[in-house]
């Protein structure tokens, strides 16, 4: 039996004022949603970026189509389109040229060197827990993780103030040690490892020169959290400083250093191992503070974990070309330098990559201050 549709109520006449309420309600919750998520990057990034200078801006590739080149992560290849987008312009940063295996990346606001040394002692004055937290802080996850970009496990340590943390030692021998040879200097930390700054350092002659040391020739200034007893005769040569103090004092270092060596140091600044203030961006002020001091064409002699970008909290930091690249801004990447070779070799991405996922080398790595 066919219906007789002149007495058929319309359908679509009954159900619109339904479909209008259900599309008013998706588009308001869409809205309410990506503003929700907005807010929350853009309260996260606030956190991650010095305060706008004014001159700071945006500036579109247009050589290079981002989505060609790739880059490795824990999560597996993704494109610097991405990574730019969802990573880098976060931070304050963004690519200015897609090499490899690590980005080069420009500051959209780059901070004088008097914001990067008032932030650095700000952060350094909020209060801090009796004892380095165990968890990331909950709200703080992206911005410690690269915003889901680096991988992160669970390794504590507590070594505030404690009687089997690490602590300097064997500055009362230093006359004793000038004279041993590089094995046995490796058998102090790192074995192997750590002979890779001498590799470094003896295929970059550093006669004549001033140097400060981070963490831990004419003349050396080392910037140490303890407090250091060098030998009578080297204090002519070497002395030290605790941060805050170097920090207060900086215009006295400004653009003073012809190098700088850090190894097995910056990876810990901001996880609060040490007792050092919580900040997901300690290791990147730290490299802006050594290039304010460094002179023009000044060298840097960088050792930390190398491998997939990763997070073993709170331990270290593992860097791989996401960190890396903001690592670097403002320098020139020169070489690369192992323990187990005299010369320098090529650290490509394969060799980047090489372990797997909370695997690291500890090579030493050679900058120039642009």
């Amino acid at each position: 039996m066919i219906a007789n549709r002149a007495n058929t109520p319309a359908l679509f006449p009954r159900i619109f004022p339904l479909l209008v309420v259900v599309g008013v309600l998706v588009f308001v919750f869409t809205v309410y949603t990506n503003s929700g998520s907005s807010k929350y990057l853009d309260r996260v990034s606030s956190r991650l970026k010095y305060p706008i200078n004014g001159t700071g801006f945006s500036k579109q590739l247009i050589d290079y189509d981002l989505h060609d080149y790739n880059v490795k992560t824990y999560k597996g290849y993704v494109n610097m389109y991405e990574l730019n987008e969802k990573v880098f312009k976060l931070y304050g940063y963004e690519i200015e040229k897609p090499t490899l295996p690590v980005p080069t990346l420009r500051m959209i606001n780059e901070p004088t060197c008097e914001l990067v040394f008032s932030e650095w002692l700000r952060v350094s004055q909020e209060p801090q827990p009796k004892n380095p937290p165990k968890y990331i802080p909950s709200g703080e996850s992206d911005a410690f993780l690269l915003f889901g970009y680096a991988a992160v496990e669970s390794w504590y340590m507590n070594d505030k103030n404690s009687y089997f943390g690490e602590k300097p030692k064997n500055w009362d021998k230093l006359s004793e040690m000038i004279t041993w040879p590089k094995e046995k200097l490796a058998e102090i930390a790192y074995v192997t490892e750590s002979v890779s700054v001498y590799n470094a350092m003896a295929s970059h002659r550093l006669d004549g020169m001033s140097g400060v040391v981070i963490g831990s020739a004419e003349k050396i200034l080392t910037v140490e959290y303890n407090r250091l007893t060098i030998q009578e005769e080297f204090r002519d040569r070497m002395s030290s400083i605790l941060p805050v103090d170097f920090v207060q004092n900086w215009h006295t270092y400004a653009d003073k250093f012809d190098f700088a060596a850090s190894f097995s140091s910056i990876e810990h600044s901001g996880l609060g191992r040490y007792g050092d203030p919580m900040d997901p961006i300690g290791d990147l002020r730290e490299m802006l503070k050594i290039k304010c001091i460094l002179k023009k064409g000044g060298l840097l002699f960088l050792g930390f974990p190398l491998g997939t970008d990763a997070i073993q909290y709170n331990v270290h930091r593992i860097y791989g070309p996401i960190r890396l690249a903001m690592m670097f801004y403002g320098f020139e990447w020169l070489s690369t330098f192992s323990g187990g070779l005299e010369n320098a070799f090529d650290l490509n991405s394969q060799r980047l990559h090489s372990n797997v996922k909370f695997g690291m080398h500890q090579y030493t790595m050679v900058l120039k201050k642009l």
